[in-house]
């Protein structure tokens, strides 16, 4: 049975426990970049392995989202951010005490893990208080998402100057102690439902199917000869088409594909894909942007980047002030100022300046946090039996995103051409990247009618 909290009191033990899980999550996902080169060194490996340290944290947190919100659903939030807390803390141990570089890969791959049950039952535990808890917690929750981001490539280089990679891993430890003080607190807002079946088989048909896709991602890296990428293709459509059918007729699937047959769920899985995609062109495409053409120092890159993030933080204020539903957000507010923010960087890409991108970047970051508030605030108004496995599936999408448009602009950006046929390929991801928001506005258009508030 379903426990909602009616309590209009701020229940600090949760807002605590959703903040940290979320930001601890979040931090750790950029945070590792920094480190990469002293990695290879380290290690006596070449950077291009060492950088599974961060796909497969990703794979992994993608792969689990959903099991972890199903574990959340079905036998309890407090006991899944418990474990997940657990997990990411001796796994961040393991990591910090690393001796080679399989080692701290393995290491990652648990991170991914107690990331993805951290993530789900975050949102999921959220989703369950009373509706002046849930836009309380909303603001808070988009704090701690927008924070790791914007902390963790400063705090990184502090971390790396004065104590070394160690304690990028190490830090975690105290901060997930502190995590599980606060769930065992936790006392209401839990689910209890009848234990069911866990679908192994769909987990191992969709963990094939992402290890493909990233492989043919990877695939030039990889070597694959054209027959073999023909293969690997094939196959993944094939094995797609029976995850589906045995998907929809399971009555426990790992893949809740029958939720996305509501409309307002399946609005929000695709629009937490969008701005996965588009968070991850623009903050991987940045920092090359004024690498490549510019020539800043590397620590003047890094604060030029966090325009973004900030941008997101400034949404938690803005949506108080517009006080507006979330459809009017995201059709008046949200996708037009991000919008705006891809056209301002593809009609300044021949004469960019730190000014045109500042700006082009907070306009992103404000319009991308107010989108992705009105996604999760829109998502905590269905199923109260399933808000952990919607948390999860949210989080898949946008994470996904991320994989996706961070792994398409760095192929575009990777070849080696002329500058001024470098800053033309910026253009042209610019413009490939406003097309796809404006698709997104068509849909949202469109979509956001059906979905009763």
């Amino acid at each position: 049975m379903t426990k909602v909290v009616d309590s209009s009191k701020p229940i600090y033990s949760i807002y605590i426990t959703c903040c940290l899980g979320l930001f601890l999550s979040t931090l750790d996902t950029g945070i590792i970049n920094l480190a990469l080169n002293t990695f290879s060194i380290d290690f006596g490996v070449s950077l291009e392995y060492i950088g599974l340290s961060v796909t497969l944290y990703l794979l992994f947190l993608i792969i689990f989202l959903v099991p972890g919100g199903w574990l959340g659903d079905f036998w309890g939030q407090k006991i899944a951010l418990i474990a997940g807390f657990v997990l990411f803390g001796l796994t961040s141990l393991i990591a910090g005490f690393s001796e080679s570089a399989n080692q701290l890969i393995i290491a990652r791959c648990g991170q991914g893990i107690g990331a993805a049950l951290l993530q789900a039952n975050c949102l999921g535990l959220a989703g369950l208080q009373s509706n002046k808890q849930k836009i309380r917690l909303n603001s808070f929750i988009m704090l701690a998402i927008s924070l790791g981001p914007i902390l963790g490539p400063s705090f990184g280089g502090v971390i790396l100057k004065l104590w070394g990679w160690q304690f990028l891993f190490l830090i975690n430890v105290p901060l997930c102690i502190v995590g599980c003080f606060f769930s065992l607190k936790i006392t209401k807002a839990v689910n209890t439902f009848k234990r069911e079946t866990f679908d192994l088989k769909g987990m191992i048909l969709f963990f094939i199917m992402l290890v493909a896709c990233v492989s043919l991602i990877y695939s030039d890296n990889l070597n694959l000869l054209l027959i073999e990428k023909n293969f690997i293709g094939i196959s993944t459509l094939f094995i797609f088409f029976i995850f589906l059918r045995i998907e929809s007729k399971c009555s426990n699937p790992f893949f809740p594909v029958k939720l996305l047959f509501t409309s307002s769920i399946r609005y929000v899985s695709i629009g937490s894909l969008i701005f996965g995609l588009t968070a991850g062109i623009i903050f991987s495409a940045s920092p090359l942007l004024f690498i490549r053409e510019a020539g800043y120092p590397i620590d003047y890159i890094g604060l030029i980047c966090t325009a973004a993030p900030i941008g997101v933080i400034l949404s938690v204020f803005g949506r108080k002030v517009i006080n507006s539903s979330c459809n009017k957000i995201i059709l008046i507010y949200a996708l037009p100022l991000m919008l705006f923010a891809f056209a301002l960087l593809f009609f300044v890409s021949f004469n960019i300046s730190i000014f045109n991108y500042v700006i082009a970047a907070l306009c992103y970051g404000l319009g991308g946090g107010l989108f992705q508030g009105s996604l999760i605030q829109i998502a905590m108004d269905q199923k109260k039996d399933k808000q952990s496995t919607i948390g999860g599936l949210l989080r898949l999408f946008q994470n996904g995103g991320i994989i996706i448009g961070s792994a398409c602009s760095l192929m575009l950006l990777e070849a080696k051409i002329s500058p001024l046929e470098n800053i033309s390929t910026y253009q042209k991801l610019w413009g490939i990247t406003f097309s796809v928001l404006s698709i997104m506005f068509v849909y949202s258009y469109v979509s956001l009618f059906r979905i009763k508030k």
